[in-house]
């Protein structure tokens, strides 16, 4: 009885395979602005500029004083205020305006010393090409005076101007260091007087 209960054949049983599929692609990024990889650097079309220069000047064209006057050279600063305009990747346009302040020294035939305060207010533009090294063009026009403690000379004041160039470094975000050479004059009716500055300036990019 036992052989014959052995001699019956089980039920076949099937076993359950489960197989599954690649997982699906995740959807796609929205399009800009809801999504800007940070790594893209985006350049606003207009920022705020403010700048400050310090720089040395060295008189080139002087008027001939009744007492031997002799002006000698000395420093100042600028602080300058613009729009920088992009007119196209890597190029801009600025207009500012800006005050700016010199002092020189002088000494007569007697030995006695004096100082000349030049003071002028100034409207312009630059012109910058690049990114991280930026060379720069510029020139302003303005009106000028002059102060100064020898009783020989008559305080005058008139149109100035200036030209120069700049030569800028901008690896940190919002802020240029740079170095620059201008020629200056101020044309006044009487002791017109000219000098060549050369100093270091920084800027602050608001945008």
């Amino acid at each position: 009885m036992a052989s014959a209960a052995s001699a019956v054949s089980r039920p076949a049983c099937a076993q359950r395979v489960y197989v599954y599929g690649p997982a699906p692609a995740p959807p796609p990024p929205p399009p800009p602005p809801y999504y800007r990889p940070y790594y893209v650097y985006r350049e606003p079309p207009y920022a705020f500029v403010l700048g400050v220069d310090f720089d040395g000047a060295a008189p080139v064209s002087t008027p001939q004083f009744a007492d031997g006057n002799d002006l000698k050279g000395g420093g100042g600063m600028k602080i300058r205020a613009g729009e920088r305009i992009r007119l196209q990747p890597g190029l801009h346009i600025t207009p500012e305006v800006g005050y700016g302040y010199t002092h020189l020294f002088a000494t007569d035939d007697n030995g006695n010393a004096y100082d000349w305060d030049l003071h002028r207010i100034f409207a312009g533009a630059r012109l910058e090409i690049g990114r991280f090294f930026v060379p720069a063009l510029y020139g302003h026009v303005g009106y000028g005076w002059q102060v100064t403690g020898d009783p020989t000379v008559q305080g005058t004041d008139g149109p100035s101007f200036d030209v120069g160039g700049a030569l800028d470094l901008r690896v940190i975000p919002h802020l240029g260091l740079g170095v620059h050479v201008e020629y200056v004059t101020v044309a006044a009716e009487h002791d017109s007087i000219d000098w060549v500055a050369v100093g270091l300036h920084a800027s602050i990019v608001f945008f």
